[in-house]
């Protein structure tokens, strides 16, 4: 989404959309009203906010932070400072140049709905755990971030996680739903998390 800074001198601060409503992005989602609120409050609970990262990178340091967030008519808005740091500036200089000028959210799905209809999945429900500066928006990384986190805790990915994946690796949905139709995230899963982890993209 487009992101628009504050004119503040050296501030660094901006505001921006980290995603918006009611649009099927390249994945096939949309986002629902109401999906953030649960996240929002709950980061409004415990004193935090989702991490600010360059292209979804959870390994790297965070490239700034965010300071409010709150869902309004349009999408996910916030407010955010970019650090003084060699990736913060140079974000900021390109940013300003409108070089990069786009975002997107890693989230875990709480509660999601096909619409067979419209053949598009219905995200009612999200948990916002960053928002990345990236220079495509729905970048394929997302999805690979949330799969990473299920591991790292030693949880299966959902079946709509692998089927994203599967579309991003250039399957078609219907052989994408074929492979998934088999899986079950649960132990007795045809397909189990040590085979999962054995594909170099979870390393």
């Amino acid at each position: 989404m487009d992101c628009q800074f504050k004119s503040q001198g050296d501030d660094m601060s901006f505001t921006a959309y980290g995603n918006v409503k009611n649009v099927v992005d390249k994945a096939l989602d949309v986002a629902m009203d109401g999906c953030y609120t649960k996240s929002i409050n709950n980061h409004k609970a415990n004193g935090t906010t989702p991490s600010l990262l360059w292209s979804h990178d959870a390994y790297s340091m965070p490239v700034g932070k965010i300071h409010r967030i709150e869902e309004d008519s349009k999408g996910l808005f916030f407010e955010g400072k970019l650090s003084k740091t060699a990736a913060g500036s140079d974000l900021y200089v390109l940013a300003k140049d409108d070089a990069i000028n786009k975002f997107s959210i890693g989230y875990n799905v709480i509660e999601e709905k096909m619409n067979r209809e419209k053949q598009v999945n219905e995200l009612h429900e999200i948990d916002v755990k960053e928002i990345s500066f990236v220079n495509f928006a729905c970048n394929d990384e997302s999805t690979l971030q949330s799969i990473k986190s299920h591991f790292d805790e030693g949880e299966f990915p959902t079946v709509r996680e692998i089927e994203r994946l599967l579309r991003e690796g250039g399957l078609s949905r219907k052989q994408a739903m074929k492979i998934c139709s088999v899986y079950k995230p649960s132990a007795k899963s045809s397909l189990d998390l040590i085979s999962l982890k054995k594909y170099s993209m979870f390393n």
